[in-house]
């Protein structure tokens, strides 16, 4: 079986990145495809962002330090927020170049160019896709998953390039042989729209980190499942429940009552141990406190029997 940790899916991602922007914008030029420039701009911005996570990946293992007490967690959805705002910008430039062109009649396509460039811009994608892939399985992280999200993005961007050459050769030669000249600019805008959600994605959820906002059901619904069995066991009642997330890290507070008058200091340590065990599983890192506090009922029910 094929493992790859996260370090070297980032290194893997950022040079295959680097090579594809190079051979893209070598390509861009010689065709003036307007295709290949935006495929070749998304490599570049998927190299810069890969050395970026790759450093900040180093930095969250190093721990904490005096000025980052919590450790350097947040700037993981931090650059999850700035690819997917650099995501759209790119969007923008992609149909705002390319509307002009289109309006203005299009441009003829380099066909042997295009043909060149696409079929192994496409099976590097793939690849690198896949390496991102096994990489998120192994370490569940955020930045590996916006790495193989961008990834499948550019694979078919590729693709369409791929799409358009089919195109043209079926067009040629036919009644609307004349639309030749527009493939290229209606692949870029239609392709462009089409994505805009998942940077759009990115960006959200990566603010709802950066904000401490409850992380999605998908996140917590292990945590949920095991807590519940666990207060069965212990005899205990859930009064509140805190999560936060930041990237790697998840940070759990939980307050209980325990159904008996008293509860001993092991059987206390015994179910915060239990609970830690539970949680190393789902989640990568993990910061869990428990607090011993009264619940309303009980309190109403004391002021009852006094």
């Amino acid at each position: 079986m094929f493992k790859v940790n996260e370090s070297k899916a980032l290194i893997i991602s950022a040079v295959g990145a680097g090579v594809l922007a190079l051979w893209g914008g070598i390509m861009a030029t010689i065709s003036e495809s307007s295709a290949i420039l935006l495929d070749a701009s998304f490599n570049l911005l998927s190299a810069a962002v890969s050395f970026a996570s790759l450093r900040i990946y180093q930095l969250t293992q190093s721990g904490s330090s005096r000025h980052y007490p919590i450790g350097f967690f947040a700037f993981e959805p931090l650059i999850v927020v700035i690819k997917g705002i650099t995501i759209l910008i790119l969007i923008a430039f992609a149909v705002g170049s390319n509307i002009p062109i289109l309006l203005a009649g299009g441009r003829e396509p380099a066909i042997a160019l295009m043909a060149l460039y696409v079929f192994p811009a496409v099976a590097i994608c793939l690849f690198l896709y896949w390496v991102c892939h096994v990489g998120y399985k192994q370490s569940n992280s955020d930045m590996l998953k916006a790495e193989k999200n961008a990834w499948f993005i550019n694979g078919v961007i590729s693709g369409a390039i791929g799409v358009a050459l089919l195109l043209v050769l079926l067009l040629q030669g036919t009644a609307v042989g004349f639309l030749d000249r527009y493939i290229d600019q209606i692949l870029v805008v239609l392709f462009s729209l089409a994505f805009i959600g998942d940077p759009i994605k990115l960006i959200k959820n990566g603010m709802r980190e950066l904000t401490l906002a409850m992380p999605p059901i998908e996140h917590t619904k292990p945590f949920f499942r095991g807590l519940r069995g666990l207060a069965q066991e212990y005899e205990i009642e859930i009064v509140d429940i805190f999560i936060a997330k930041l990237g790697r890290k998840t940070w759990v507070s939980v307050y209980v009552d325990p159904k008996r008058e008293t509860m001993t200091f092991k059987s206390y340590e015994r179910f915060v141990d239990d609970l830690r065990q539970k949680l190393d599983k789902p989640y990568t890192v993990t910061d869990v406190d428990v607090i011993l506090k009264r619940s309303p009922a009980s309190k109403s029910a004391n002021l009852v029997h006094d």
